[in-house]
């Protein structure tokens, strides 16, 4: 009887549990909810998903193609429907989930309206009919022989008058030469190829995007896809320098692309639209909207943002991978976003977005964090757009927090800018592009050009400011190899040299002033600002 009594127990006890986990489980499958905000539930909206069902899921919901192109249609964002496929084939598991989706939107939308916004701020015309002015042949020179296998026969069969600056023997002699054909070409046709690091004619390009002088411009980035090594003028280049030499060709991209300049991945079809251009037959609307479409390049720079949000998730969640607080939250926004946490920007968005319920797994974080980049995003557009021009100077300094490559060796340029910080100048750190397109007529920027090869990315930066005629200081340490690889072979430290004195030549033409003491160059440019 006893152990009768014992069983019906225990019975008892069994069904209480059974009941008590069917409770936690349904009460933790409410806390699992999407935190909708405006720009959630604008997207999500227009999906053929139920709320209900998204609000009770065991795995994040995955978005089909189709419901991709609603998804991006709702966010305002315009892609062709290639694109999405692009997008799937660029993602390993090819499959994308909601949270994921909704970020990738905020981030595409952000980007389409930051084009469209410095589009308006660049007043440079696309390329009208060629009058009878020679082209001139630019870029990559030695050992490259695009010139003479397909521009030069092709020009010559059209009637192009060209000049052709590649020589068996350069002299110094050519120098004004060269400056003279550049100055009377009607159209300079610039080649960026892989067969050379092109960093000297990568800086010249930076100074004609800034003069605004019609350009064409054929860029090939290192692709190493199909190969694990790459090698140029037979030296084998490591990951560090590929990735370099590619990062600044992108900038390159970028650049063109708001200035309206046509650019091609080939030689042979850029000839034919150089062509077309002699004769007036292009068809320059048409042309200039395919220019400012977005590359496959921007898809796998968004990609891998998104990537990195969950990376900071996955370092930040719990094990169980929730984040389960406030403070948390804000700490990971913060770092994703590059800002302290103490913010206002992030504190004011997350404010405007209201409160939310803990905790968030990594797919609700990522709806979460798309919400707050698309607030964060907004603001930041107004506050460009009702920015006045004022008779106040301003100090112009470039912040590269977003760039790997400068971010690595920060310590480098730290210690300047908090020379700048601690002085009375009214100094402000601004992002690559409105670097470029936000300085007034009587801003001084301050550029601060470090020792190593990742230099080169801040001194394209300086060599478009110069050709736009803005007033430029240069702080510019001289080219020291990066110690934290092998250094580089003597001919790759003489082209990293050699921009650097394409860059200062272009200083001294401007009559704009080059230290190379942190605290000279402070005092100089606070003596400008009074």
């Amino acid at each position: 009887r006893i152990q009768i009594l014992f069983e019906q127990k225990m019975f008892v006890i069994l069904i209480f549990a059974v009941i008590f986990g069917m409770c936690i489980i349904h009460k933790s499958k409410k806390l699992y909810k999407y935190q909708y905000g405006a720009f959630s539930k604008q997207v999500i909206s227009t999906l053929d998903l139920v709320e209900d069902e998204l609000n009770e899921y065991n795995n994040p919901p995955t978005i089909s193609t189709t419901e991709m192109t609603k998804l991006f249609d709702a966010s305002e964002v315009q892609v062709p429907a290639t694109y999405i496929d692009i997008l799937h084939d660029l993602k390993e598991d090819d499959n994308f989930t909601l949270g994921e989706s909704l970020l990738i939107a905020s981030m595409l939308k952000e980007k389409q309206s930051n084009d469209a916004y410095y589009h308006l701020k660049s007043p440079r015309p696309v390329n009208k009919k060629l009058e009878r002015k020679p082209v001139f042949l630019g870029g990559s020179c030695n050992p490259t022989t695009w010139r003479g296998d397909i521009v030069i026969p092709m020009f010559q069969a059209k009637h192009i008058d060209f000049f052709n600056p590649q020589v068996d023997e350069w002299t110094e002699a050519l120098v004004q030469v060269e400056a003279r054909a550049k100055e009377q070409a009607n159209l300079l046709f610039f080649v960026l190829d892989n067969e050379t690091r092109s960093l000297a004619s990568i800086m010249e390009t930076c100074y004609f995007l800034g003069t605004g002088k019609p350009l064409t411009l054929i860029v090939k980035e290192i692709d190493c896809s199909n190969a694990n090594k790459w090698h140029i003028q037979g030296e084998e280049l490591d990951e560090y320098e590929i990735d370099l030499l590619n990062d600044l060709k992108r900038y390159v991209l970028e650049i063109a692309k708001l200035e309206h300049i046509p650019v091609f991945k080939d030689t042979h079809t850029a000839a034919h639209y150089v062509s077309a251009l002699h004769d007036g037959s292009v068809d320059l609307k048409r042309q200039n909207s395919k220019n400012r479409r977005m590359g496959i390049s921007a898809l796998k720079c968004i990609l891998n943002k998104v990537k990195n949000v969950g990376k900071l998730f996955d370092e930040h969640s719990t094990k169980s991978g929730l984040i389960k607080s406030p403070h948390t939250l804000t700490k990971v926004c913060s770092k994703i976003c590059k800002r302290s946490e103490e913010d206002t920007h992030i504190a004011a968005g997350m404010e405007r977005i209201g409160k939310i319920k803990y905790p968030l797994d990594r797919d609700q974080f990522m709806a979460y964090f798309s919400e707050l980049h698309n607030e964060m995003a907004t603001t930041s557009l107004n506050m460009r757009r009702k920015r006045k021009l004022t008779n106040k100077p301003r100090v112009i300094v470039p912040d590269w927090s977003d760039n790997h490559f400068i971010k690595k060796k920060k310590g480098e340029i730290e210690s300047f800018e908090s020379l700048l910080r601690n002085s009375d100048a009214p100094v402000e750190f601004l992002p690559f592009y409105d670097v470029l397109y936000e300085s007034q007529p009587n801003d001084v920027h301050l550029m601060i050009i470090p020792e190593g090869e990742h230099a080169t990315l801040c001194m394209m930066q300086a060599a478009f400011l110069l050709g736009r005629g803005s007033h430029v200081v240069l702080y510019m340490r001289d080219y020291c190899a990066d110690g934290s690889r092998a250094p580089p072979s003597p001919t790759a430290q003489k082209d990293y040299r050699r921009c650097r004195v394409y860059l200062q030549d272009m200083a001294v033409l401007h009559n704009m002033k080059i230290f190379d003491c942190p605290e000279e160059c402070v005092d100089h440019v606070k003596t400008l600002m009074t």
